[in-house]
């Protein structure tokens, strides 16, 4: 299923970032940094679309912390894991592996606590559940911390719960729009026809109607 995440119109008033991007006629991942609107609860329920909450993301505040005292406080499918300056970064994975309702892990980038290749290696070799963001591949391979040996195995890898699409330059992560030479997207469109829930983040505030079909139909074809 195609996602497009509501981090498109980050900043905007939920309500209004919304209802433009269901306009685009696919689910939507609910995502932090835009503003609280009354009733988004209740407005979301109401439109029948298929969402999926992410990170920090909370009905009624722009965004919530995810990890305190090293547990995981939010219900979301998906999160960040703590960045390496993080108050949790030595507890979190303590509680991860007792916790019972385990959210799935997203891959990062150098900063984060699974932003290298070797801690990816380590959860595959666990058999933990992940969301690829390729986005955050590309920073790794472009800055040393992955290997493509890794990267192999991650697109191999069976226990992937989402892929999240987006283009930067290496260096941060900057959510462009994608274009055709865009790192991993053929893989990404390759576990899209395969069903895999797909999330397309890049930012869509200066592009028109037109140009955010197009950025669904390149991953969608």
């Amino acid at each position: 299923m195609l996602f497009v995440a509501m981090s498109a119109l980050q900043g905007r008033p939920m309500s209004k970032a919304f209802d433009e991007l269901r306009g685009l006629g696919v689910a939507i991942q609910l995502t932090p940094g835009n503003h609280v609107t009354p009733g988004f609860r209740e407005h979301v329920a109401a439109s029948g679309v298929v969402t999926r909450a992410h990170h920090g993301f909370a009905w009624d505040a722009r965004r919530v912390e995810t990890w305190v005292d090293g547990a995981c406080v939010v219900a979301s499918e998906s999160v960040h894991p703590p960045t390496t300056d993080s108050p949790s970064a030595a507890t979190w994975w303590a509680w991860f592996e007792r916790a019972t309702a385990r959210p799935v892990l997203e891959t990062m980038y150098p900063g984060y606590t699974l932003g290298d290749g070797a801690a990816i290696e380590r959860l595959m070799d666990l058999g933990i559940t992940l969301a690829v963001d390729i986005s955050h591949v590309f920073i790794q391979r472009t800055q040393g911390a992955m290997t493509e040996a890794t990267w192999r195995r991650l697109m191999a890898y069976d226990r992937i719960a989402e892929v999240h699409v987006s283009a930067n330059g290496g260096e941060h992560d900057a959510h462009r729009p994608l274009t055709e030479t865009t790192f991993g997207l053929a893989w990404a469109r390759e576990r899209f026809a395969e069903g895999m829930p797909t999330v397309l983040e890049c930012y869509m505030h200066k592009l028109d109607a037109g140009e955010r079909r197009r950025q669904l139909d390149l991953l969608a074809s």
